[in-house]
């Protein structure tokens, strides 16, 4: 039997598979979320939202729908054979909802099993579009779910505590998509134990990994170094309010380019709106009073720049 490569190339799928995703809570990731899909949806493009956020799914929220009756945890209990079963209206044309779930403990750590039964089942879907809420943190769940995507977009607010978590939530993703992508077990082993920070092992960044990496398989630094330099990434600061908060998305790109070794395109700012905040309190649909607001436009705007950039993609996740 011939050995296993030692890299698995990135499989291309037939959908534009996009993850929204970052380290913090609040930092307005299923808005961005929402209004990409319905931005997308208005220009005729058949879309479908996925609530992974599976500890506290609240798409629907945004989108004026009550808890919907079937949602991810009726799939993988198996009332519903395909995932297409849990598929719901949302009233916007063009634009559909996979709901997170209904409140069962456990939901939000999945296991092996499960997680790979959703995300093989995502890559089935037939949508031009097909966008992935991601709750925060950086479990492997999270880190899969983000790395399933062609495109995977960060979102973070001003504030520096949102910004370390997403610089943090960076590294474990680059950390895990090595972790996945190499099949060499010393070559893993390694990672674990860096990141572990087992046995004297201590990676701060990916660079010290491939160092790490070149002393055991030369060949091999270079070769990752080149898979690392290709992932599509995006960047939004959300709830910019000053000059000095629209300057923090372009530094930030510029430090994970300098200390993480990968390219991430800075999309834009999207301006804080008190409005939007009284109208989400008040738990009212975002086409009520998002689509008349500065944010809204700039998101169009973002969108805009996004699309031509799906059409080679990417697909991070192997398994």
């Amino acid at each position: 039997m011939a050995e296993e490569a030692a890299v698995r190339k990135p499989r291309v799928a037939e959908n534009h598979i996009l993850a929204v995703g970052g380290g913090k809570g609040g930092t307005g990731k299923s808005l961005i979320a929402v209004s990409i899909g319905i931005c997308l949806a208005n220009r005729g493009n058949e879309v479908l939202l996925i609530d992974a956020d599976l500890g506290t799914a609240n798409l629907h929220t945004f989108l004026g729908l009550e808890p919907p009756q079937i949602g991810l945890s009726d799939f993988l209990a198996k009332k519903k054979t395909g995932i297409d079963g849990v598929i719901i209206k949302t009233g916007i044309s063009n634009l559909k909802l996979i709901s997170g779930a209904k409140d069962i403990i456990g939901m939000a750590n999945l296991a092996y099993g499960q997680k790979v039964r959703i995300l093989s089942n995502i890559k089935k879907l037939n949508y031009r579009y097909i966008l992935i809420d991601l709750g925060p943190g950086t479990s492997f769940n999270t880190l899969d779910f983000f790395l399933i995507s062609h495109c995977g977009i960060l979102i973070t607010s001003p504030e520096p505590t949102s910004i370390e978590n997403t610089y943090r939530f960076t590294r474990s993703l680059l950390f895990r998509y090595l972790r996945t992508m190499v099949s060499q077990k010393v070559v893993r082993s390694l990672i674990d134990k860096g990141v572990m920070q087992r046995n004297g092992h201590k990676f701060y960044t990916v660079f010290d990994l491939l160092q790490a990496i070149e002393r055991i398989e030369p060949e091999l630094g270079d070769t990752i170094a080149n898979h690392l330099s290709s992932l599509d990434i995006k960047l939004i600061v959300n709830q910019a309010r000053t000059t000095r908060d629209r300057a923090i998305g372009q530094k930030m790109a510029m430090a994970a380019r300098k200390y993480l070794g990968i390219p991430i395109d800075f999309l834009g700012n999207v301006s804080y709106d008190n409005d939007i905040r009284k109208g989400l309190l008040e738990r009212k649909s975002l086409m009520a009073y998002f689509p008349y607001s500065k944010a809204f436009e700039e998101i169009i705007e973002i969108s805009q720049k996004m699309l031509p950039t799906y059409q080679l993609g990417l697909n991070f996740f192997t398994h």
